[in-house]
């Protein structure tokens, strides 16, 4: 049997766990819910996850993962790839000492305006690429929440890190980060590729305790062995070599081959975004998007993050009484393109690229007497990819070039329906891809490979296997053109300070 990785994709909504090949064919992959508690504070709204119930997810997954394959393969690496901007407490060992703070919290707001100044904005900008987000969404105002909100567990933390390195602690027993993963404190100089050591102005400017940052490696390598404790609860190998964490909108890019400017892919899963590879290190701040160092050696990930993707589905889902996924598409379909003139304005946790408005909130127009929920939930779908519309021409001058095509990975390119209308709202074939679902698992999988020299990354885009190319129906072309107009137009009036 084929040598396989075992990858942890840990999202939001829980992990899956996954046995990829180096083909990049998934042999089984299992998931796990993990609840998000929020919490109401005078300072905004706070989301946490509890880090131990995320483990014990992520051992139930794996065991039944290997238990689906037998005779089971030889395990070359275990990959752990997770959301991001959110923050975990953890003490040496790598075990937690209080909550998750999830990148949607939003209580250390106010704390990060205090950081802004005239010369910090531009020292930000310069050297990291990112300030602190007047949202709080960051790390930087999570350890702010930490301190606030559970000062015994921000005291007795080694180190704060972000759940992929967490889960790697955990494995490991060795507390680490690279200069990736840190993305979200701000903390290092991104100017430079592969920085092992944090920046000391950016430090002092994020007001960050040096003595809480976790010692930086390599993107690439070898962290450390699986210790006997956690494969024994995992059920591989102990010693089996761990590689270092990474971001799951990076894998997702890995995942779906968008390795280099000529590429992109579109991924729909919690939320939305288009991803990309650039070889050096800018931002447009204006419009959101921005260069992250990436473990695709001497490449800056494009990070276009568009706002909620697949939770936008399961909120219309709730609000319509609809049960699952599929029978949501299901009616969807029976609506014509265009919804009928209903459309649905996606930013339920307000806007990101191309123009990022914390203050912006969703809805329904164009509503009449004669609309039903085919309607209300065709226009969800719609929405989503019409708020991609938008922001793809900003990523194609961000990269420099124009896209002949690009890949749908993540839950929501499990569905047709869903793929042609992406297709239609960009006027670009889409290549939906097979087990997309696995998409994050399969690049994370992909980076081990290529860590342990099993695989070239420039071969990743040849092994990725096509559900079914999506072309563009020009019928429905004057239809989204119209719905795409009233979607920008209506944008800022939405703002809830407008």
């Amino acid at each position: 049997m084929s040598e396989c990785v075992l990858a942890v994709d840990l999202g939001t909504g829980g992990p899956k766990v996954a046995l990829v090949e180096a083909s990049g064919h998934t042999l089984a992959w299992r998931s796990r819910p993990v609840a998000t508690h929020f919490v109401d504070s005078h300072e905004g709204r706070g989301a946490e996850q509890d880090p131990e119930e995320m483990w014990r997810a992520i051992v139930d997954a794996a065991r039944e993962v290997l238990a689906a394959v037998q005779p089971g393969p030889p395990i070359v690496a275990v990959a752990v790839t997770s959301q991001y901007m959110s923050t975990i407490p953890v003490a040496s060992d790598g075990r937690p000492t209080g909550p998750c703070i999830l990148w949607m919290d939003t209580r250390g707001a106010a704390h990060n305006l205090t950081l802004l100044t005239d010369d910090s904005f531009m020292l930000f900008l310069e050297r990291h690429g990112m300030i602190p987000l007047p949202s709080g969404n960051d790390n930087v105002a999570h350890a702010y929440v930490l301190q606030t909100y559970h000062p015994e567990a921000y005291a007795a933390a080694a180190a704060l890190v972000e759940p992929m390195d967490y889960v790697v602690a955990r494995l490991t027993g060795r507390v680490c980060a690279t200069q990736s993963t840190v993305f979200g404190q701000l903390v290092c100089d991104n100017r430079r590729w592969g920085a092992t050591e944090y920046d000391a102005d950016l430090v002092a400017a994020t007001g960050l305790d040096p003595a809480k940052l976790a010692p930086l490696v390599p993107l690439h390598g070898v962290v450390g062995e699986v210790l006997a404790g956690p494969a024994a609860e995992l059920g591989v190998p102990a010693g089996t070599p761990v590689v270092p964490g990474t971001i799951d909108s990076i894998t997702s890019a890995v995942g779906a081959g968008a390795l280099d400017p000529t590429a992109a892919s579109v991924i729909v899963g919690t939320t939305s975004v288009m991803v990309s590879h650039i070889p050096d290190h800018r931002g447009d701040i204006g419009a959101g998007i921005l260069a992250v160092p990436s473990p695709v050696d001497g490449m800056y990930y494009v990070m276009a993050e568009n706002g909620v993707g697949g939770r936008s589905l399961e909120f219309a889902q709730r609000l319509f009484g609809v049960t699952t996924p599929q029978e949501a598409v299901g009616l969807a379909a029976q609506a014509p393109a265009g919804s009928d003139g209903v459309l649905f304005l996606p930013w339920l946790l307000g806007s990101i690229a191309p123009s990022p408005n914390d203050d912006v909130r969703a809805g329904y127009v164009g509503l009449s007497l004669h609309h039903d929920r085919p309607h209300l939930l065709r226009a969800t779908l719609e929405g989503v990819a019409l708020n991609l519309a938008w922001l793809l021409p900003h990523v194609e001058t961000f990269v420099g070039n124009g896209f002949p095509f690009v890949r749908f990975g993540g839950g929501g390119a499990t569905s047709p329906l869903w793929g042609q209308i992406l297709a239609d709202a960009l006027d670009t074939p889409v290549h939906r891809l097979a087990e997309p679902r696995a998409t994050n698992a399969r690049g994370a999988a992909f980076l081990a490979f290529a860590d342990l020299g099993h695989l070239r990354l420039a071969d990743v885009p040849s092994l990725l296997r096509v559900e079914q190319v999506h072309d563009p129906d020009p019928a429905t072309r004057p239809a989204m053109e119209r719905a795409l107009a009233r979607l920008t137009a209506l944008h800022p009036a939405l703002a809830l300070n407008a």
